[in-house]
Parts: C-alpha cells; sequence; structure tokens
C-alpha cells in the first residue's frame, strides 16, 4: 500500500526520460564494448570471424539473465516499500574484465600453442571461474562489508573504474576529433554542467549519440555495413570445458584478483544504492552477478559482467527500473538477430567515450563523497596505483602487432632500459589486490589499528608468494623478493604502535 492508503500500481517497465537516457548509455556500452576483445585478438592471427561466433554469444545470455535478477529485485524493493523512486542496480560488461581476460590469458596461451580454439576454450573457463567465486561470496557479501575498510572498497572501485577505465578510453575521444569534441562538449553541457536541452528537456544522451553519429555519418567517419539479419544463439557449446578449467588454474593471478574486484564492486554498488536510498541484500545482488557471469562462462565468452557502483549518477539522471529490463532486451535482440557489429559501428568509440566521461566523473564524485576526508591520503594513492596495469596493457597489446615478443631477452632488455619493464610489470599485475592491499593498509594506519594493518602486509605477502600479486602466473614461490618486502612492511607498521608510545 502507498503511503495514501491507495493501493500502489508500479508501472516499472515504464521508459521515462532518464531511463531513456540509461537505456541509450546501456546499450551503446554493452554492443561496443562487447567487441572489444576481437579486436585485441586481429593483431595476433585470430580471426573477427572466430572472435565473433565464439568469445561473444554467451555473455548475451548471461547478462540477460543477470539484467532480469537485477531487476526483480528491483521491484520488489519497489514494492515492499510502496515507491516508484527506486532505481535498478546498473549492469554491464566489464571493460577491466575484457581486456584482462584477453591480453592476459588468451593472449599468452594463443602465443604459446597457436591454437585459438584452446585459447578461446581457457579463456571462457577462467569467466566460469568468475562466476563460481562470485557465488561462492555472495553468502559471504555482509562479512565482506564489515572486513575491508569502507575507504579501501571504494578506492578498489574508484581505481578500476576513474582510473583505469578513463586512462584506457577517454583518449578514444580524439579517434575523429571533430565527432569527439561535438561529443564531449553535449555531455559536458547538458550532463555536467546540468543544462536542459530545450524546455521539454531532451534526453542529453541520446542527443550526444544521434548529433554526433550524424556528423560521423556525413564526413565518411562511420560507414555501416549492413549484412542483414541471421538467427543466432545466445550460447556456443565450449566442448572440454573441465580440461579447460583446470588450463586455467595457473591463471588464477588474473582470474582471482579481477574476481575479488568485480565481488567488491558489486558491494560498493549497494553501498551507493544504499546511500542513495535504496536498501538492497548485498548478497543477493553479487548472487545475480554470479549466476550471470557463470553462465556467460558456460556459454563460451571471455567477457565477464559486473553490476557497475553507478547507482547515485544513474539515479541523478532519473534512471528507475524500466532500462534495467529494455536493455537486456534490446540488447539480446540486437544479439540474437545477428545485427551486433552493424549496431556496434553506430556506437563509435569517438562517441562512447565522452559518455565514458560522465561515468568516470560519477564513479569518481561516488568515491570522495562516500570517504570521510580523513582517509583521502588512502584513496588517492590508490587511484593513481593503476597507472602501471595501463602501460603493461598497452605495451603487450602492442607487442604482437610488431610481432614482437616481451618473452624475448634483448626485448625486455629494450624495455627495461626505456620504461622500467620490470618495475611495470610488478605494478601492474594484480593491480587490484594492490590497490586494496595499500589503501586498506593506509586505512587502518590512520584508525591506528597497527595489529589489521599488519595484517593486510602478511596478505600481501602470502598473494605475492603465491602470484595473485605482482605475478603474471599463480604458482608457489612466485615472486619471493615482493613476498620478502611484504613481511618488511607487516613488522614496521606493527611496530609503529611504538614510535610515539601509542601502545595500541
Amino acid at each position: 500500500m502507498a503511503e495514501s492508503g491507495q493501493p500502489f500500481a508500479l508501472r516499472w517497465w515504464a521508459l521515462e526520460r532518464g531511463d531513456v537516457d540509461a537505456t541509450v548509455a546501456q546499450v551503446g556500452f554493452n554492443v561496443a564494448q562487447m567487441i572489444i576483445p576481437a579486436f585485441l585478438l586481429l593483431p595476433v592471427g585470430i580471426a573477427m570471424g572466430f572472435s565473433v561466433s565464439h568469445l561473444l554469444p554467451g555473455f548475451a545470455l548471461g547478462f540477460f539473465v543477470g539484467s532480469m535478477g537485477l531487476t526483480a529485485l528491483a521491484v520488489g524493493l519497489a514494492k515492499r516499500e510502496g515507491r516508484a523512486s527506486v532505481t535498478a542496480h546498473v549492469y554491464i560488461n566489464n571493460v577491466p574484465g575484457i581486456i584482462a581476460y584477453t591480453l592476459s590469458i588468451m593472449l599468452p596461451v594463443y602465443l604459446q600453442t597457436h591454437d585459438q580454439e584452446l585459447a578461446w576454450r581457457v579463456g571462457a573457463a577462467a569467466v566460469v571461474w568468475t562466476g563460481i567465486i562470485k557465488l561462492a561470496a555472495a553468502p559471504l557479501a555482509g562479512t565482506i562489508r564489515k572486513f575491508i575498510p569502507k575507504p579501501a572498497m571504494m578506492t578498489v572501485f574508484g581505481a578500476a573504474m576513474y582510473t583505469y577505465l578513463a586512462m584506457v578510453l577517454l583518449q578514444r575521444i580524439f579517434d575523429q576529433p571533430l565527432v569527439g569534441i561535438v561529443a564531449l562538449t553535449i555531455v559536458a553541457t547538458a550532463v555536467l554542467a546540468n543544462v536542459p536541452i530545450t524546455k521539454w528537456r531532451i534526453p542529453p544522451f541520446l542527443v550526444a549519440w544521434l548529433v554526433p553519429l550524424a556528423i560521423g555519418l556525413s564526413i565518411g567517419y562511420i560507414h555501416p555495413a549492413w549484412n542483414g539479419f541471421s538467427l543466432q544463439l545466445p550460447f556456443v557449446h565450449t566442448p572440454g570445458m573441465l580440461q579447460a578449467m583446470a588450463l586455467a588454474i595457473p591463471y588464477l593471478s588474473v582470474i582471482a584478483p579481477m574476481a575479488i574486484y568485480q565481488v567488491l564492486q558489486d558491494i560498493a554498488s549497494v553501498e551507493g544504492a544504499n546511500s542513495a536510498g535504496d536498501n538492497y541484500d548485498a548478497r543477493l545482488v553479487v548472487a545475480c552477478d554470479g549466476v550471470g557471469t557463470f553462465l556467460c562462462g558456460v556459454g563460451g565468452s571471455i567477457i565477464t559482467p559486473v553490476v557497475a557502483a553507478l547507482h547515485p549518477p544513474y539515479k541523478m539522471m532519473g534512471a528507475r527500473i524500466g532500462f534495467c529490463f529494455w536493455t537486456a532486451v534490446i540488447f539480446l535482440a540486437v544479439f540474437m538477430s545477428g545485427i551486433s557489429l552493424f549496431m556496434a559501428q553506430l556506437f563509435p568509440w569517438a562517441i562512447l567515450a565522452a559518455m565514458i566521461a560522465y561515468v568516470a566523473i560519477g564513479v569518481g564524485r561516488a568515491t570522495l563523497h562516500r570517504v570521510d576526508q580523513k582517509y583521502l591520503n588512502a584513496v588517492l594513492l590508490g587511484l593513481v596505483l593503476p597507472a602501471g596495469v595501463v602501460v603493461s596493457s598497452a605495451v603487450n597489446s602492442a607487442l604482437p602487432a610488431l610481432k614482437l615478443s616481451a618473452a624475448n631477452p634483448e626485448v625486455q632488455a629494450a624495455l627495461n632500459r626505456s620504461i622500467y619493464w620490470s618495475s611495470i610489470q610488478g605494478l601492474g599485475n594484480g593491480f587490484l589486490f594492490l590497490v586494496l592491499v595499500v589503501s586498506a593498509l593506509i586505512t587502518e594506519m590512520i584508525d591506528r589499528n597497527f595489529g589489521r594493518a599488519a595484517i593486510w602486509c602478511l596478505i600481501a605477502a602470502v598473494f605475492s608468494w603465491f602470484g595473485l600479486m605482482h605475478s603474471p602466473i599463480m604458482h608457489w614461490g612466485a615472486q619471493p623478493m615482493y613476498a620478502g618486502g611484504w613481511l618488511a612492511a607487516a613488522f614496521i607498521v606493527f611496530s609503529a604502535r611504538w614510535w610515539r608510545g601509542d601502545l595500541v
């Protein structure tokens, strides 16, 4: 019942102004970003046709199921509280995960074996492992929220979205400067500066897409090729999945940090929703994402979805529940009709990157707003740590295109002389765990919890020894020098209680 005493009628599927904006952005992001693995692997010899037919379909299935779960949670919350202002969580493919699983799992397997099917199966198995980790973490979501300091949790999601995503993708605005600058100007004026477009308040993301699109078509920057409709199932049979999962175990150094980061981002999304007035159960949100991710991998995709921590900016935009439902329906229809590549051409990076600018700003603001000022040192240091993985990813994707290999001793020597390659790899491998440890360590030190700070250093030492941090491959004794450094750090921070006589 509504507060007025009248029965509460919820038109949760309706598309209001904010839902239209959110749907345009969500469909564009998911369609365009879904194609990233195909383009990353093309220079090393994996054909576009193979990537489109094997790497992508399963994502459509997992994304649809996960989105329906999140829609149901939002509808349930709206009905329980008798209000139509509930905003659904934002479900989207995860760009850090896409890049990590493509360049740090599929690419090494392919370069070692020159077997594109094996590389695909191991990549899909990595997504299955990610879904399993999420499902295992779902019942513990409440405990995780209590154990990890809130500033550290917010810093992890800010580092992944505000820093990493921005540094990797924002430069794409200038793929075509005329189109990109027009798109960025519209977003900056109508969204960031909140200047309404006419008295009818036309949805700004719709304008930021259609106007630059028209310019791109007129100057020949965008020239979509229409290949007609063709029925495509949202999954591919992946032979030998159990064997592929065994082969993917050494890559838990990539999988585990990415899975834990995505769990933390799911939980951060719940924190953001709660702060905006929508009180979701973190366990159910993580479970929805876990089921969606698991189905993505079982369906053969190397793309992981995630609950993006964008609830506050989407709520401010006026989005409610309809966008979550219709984004999933439209995306599934686009994929199953076989026009994904055509639609992707209508969302070029010069336009999408301008929309990502809003996303990055929204994430950065949410991070800084929800962290007490006394913890800003932890946040600001955590936000710069992804620099290593950005450089590492760029080099690792460029070398194969130049017919070079980072495993070649001469190439390694040249990289070490020019950009300190070994240091960059140490900073970039498992960078999300590094962000978590460093920001949690500083947070606990600020609160004078020296014992808890030392525990975080010990966790880092264990992760380093097993290769979950600072190492591209997980194995026993992976990084003994890093492990030794973190053990020394544990002694230092534990002894800090006596530096000023603070017997805490």
